[in-house]
């Protein structure tokens, strides 16, 4: 798995590709996301676009995100999923706790 963070409008836009099957592969992005969390950062757009797959260790990677954005007083949002990780997000009906939209445009305008 591979990632960026960059300013994107007025939020923090993190973009996932790859495979997300293991908690050590995401380390350096825990890293990197919680020293945004401290430095008060607190709106975050998530694209899995690129991302081909994501087991349940990546899925909860995932929640273990949000739930730290909103116990921050924040928001991690998703826009824009490949096919394979939306059937997954419905499957195990987290599509009920993120807010997934179909492009990073669209979820920039629901901040």
């Amino acid at each position: 798995m591979e990632y960026t963070i960059d300013d994107h409008s007025n939020v923090k836009l993190i973009t996932l590709t790859g495979r997300l099957i293991e908690k050590s592969q995401a380390g350096e992005l825990i890293q990197d996301f919680e020293q945004l969390i401290d430095g008060g950062t607190t709106r975050y757009l998530m694209s899995l676009e690129g991302l081909e797959y994501v087991n349940s260790t990546g899925l909860n990677l995932l929640i273990g995100m949000f739930t730290t954005a909103r116990n921050a007083g924040g928001e991690l949002v998703i826009g824009g999923i490949s096919p394979k990780v939306k059937k997954l997000m419905v499957m195990t009906k987290l599509d009920s706790i993120f807010k997934i939209y179909d492009s990073v445009a669209e979820a920039t305008e629901s901040f």
